[in-house]
């Protein structure tokens, strides 16, 4: 959406782009995870393209068609990932802002960094999501970072 060079092509990148995140978000509204109860890389992928969403590709790459957090399953998804020990702490918000914003000179030729958004102070990201009780075989299976490899 970003790096679109035409109306036609920006308007083709923004319905692939949400029409794929509907579908994504259809399908963590019954399974914890993208491959069902086990947390696997492609969960991490995702999780790296989600925590950017509302900084960055949502106002820099023009994805306004919807924030993440109006999407409840892939937000509550996003923070069942946040929440696994020690993943938080890999998370630093205004490197990414900063990376985007500032050192991207390209992209954003005033160096204009815009607010931080409300919802990525650590302790709303650290709310309940509940989405354990989507594990089919443990409702209360927990998730070490250790396990993703």
């Amino acid at each position: 959406c970003g790096f679109a060079q035409s109306q036609e092509a920006y308007d083709s990148a923004v319905e692939v782009l949400f029409s794929t995140l509907d579908k994504i978000d259809a399908h963590l509204a019954t399974n914890r995870y993208l491959c069902g109860d086990a947390l696997t890389l492609a969960d991490i992928c995702l999780f790296t393209t989600l925590i950017r969403f509302d900084l960055v590709y949502n106002v820099l790459f023009k994805c306004t068609k919807k924030k993440l957090i109006e999407y409840p399953t892939l937000h509550g998804y996003m923070l069942d990932i946040y929440q696994i020990p020690k993943v938080a702490a890999t998370c630093n918000f205004d490197a990414i802002m900063d990376g985007y914003y500032r050192i991207l000179f390209p992209l954003n030729p005033g160096g204009i960094r815009p607010a931080m958004p409300l919802g990525y102070a650590h302790e709303t990201l650290s709310k309940p999501h509940n989405r354990e009780m989507l594990s089919k075989t443990n409702k209360f299976r927990s998730v070490s970072a250790s396990s993703v490899v």
